[in-house]
């Protein structure tokens, strides 16, 4: 059974009202909804891809633009350590700007990708410094 033959069905069954109202605005538009149905429907269509697309788009970008950003963040702090040999978090925080949480995750990043070594310090505070130095 079709949706459409369920909905006659539907409206065969319940009772109709005696008295026929005035059309009032909401009920212009289901009508001309009704009638130009083969139209509306597939640009209604057309337009919900065309936003997911574009939001897809959207996000795809702004995670490559948060990657670049932390990559230009990780070659600062390989010229920083450069320049001073030996940094902990709080110094590269400060240096660049940036929450010291932050800073320890791009030192530990480093440290995964073999360009720094972690030293413990007797405070067990963390420094890291250039491998090879």
């Amino acid at each position: 059974m079709s949706f459409r033959s369920a909905l006659d069905l539907l409206l065969a069954v319940l009772p109709r009202p005696r008295k026929a109202l005035p059309p009032d605005d909401s009920s212009r538009l289901w009508n001309w909804l009704e009638a130009n149905g083969e139209i509306v429907f597939p640009l209604l269509g057309l337009a919900i891809a065309a936003l997911l697309f574009f939001g897809i788009r959207h996000g795809m970008r702004s995670s490559t633009d948060q990657l670049r950003e932390k990559e230009e963040r990780k070659e600062a702090i390989v010229r920083m350590m450069r320049a001073k040999l030996l940094l902990s978090a709080e110094t590269v925080a400060a240096g660049l700007q940036i929450d010291k949480f932050l800073a320890a995750s791009l030192l530990d990043e480093l440290v995964r990708e073999g360009k720094l070594v972690e030293q413990r310090l007797t405070g067990g505070i963390a420094s890291y410094r250039l491998k090879g130095l």
